[in-house]
């Protein structure tokens, strides 16, 4: 099943696939896990084989991910701010 974008807040993205969502993060053109495991990142062009970076347990209801999404945002925000 492919994983659709659903959300881009800055460098991450809310992804979906079918009822299950995960966070990705989009650098260099490239897509990385921003879950427990640290992964080589794949073409941001290839959606399609997110199954190589995000594993079965990086999938969680829409709640989670969303309030995990809104969190990395927010600390984003914060670091930018206080780089300016």
């Amino acid at each position: 099943m492919d994983a659709t974008i659903i959300e881009e807040k800055g460098t991450h993205l809310l992804i979906a696939r079918g009822d299950r969502f995960a966070i990705i993060e989009r650098r260099n053109n490239r897509l990385y896990n921003c879950h427990s495991s640290k992964r080589d990142g794949i073409a941001a062009d290839e959606v399609s084989v997110i199954t190589e970076i995000v594993d079965e347990a990086d999938w969680v209801d829409e709640a989670v991910a969303r309030k995990e999404f809104n969190e990395l945002r927010s600390r984003g925000t914060d670091l930018a701010e206080r780089m300016w």
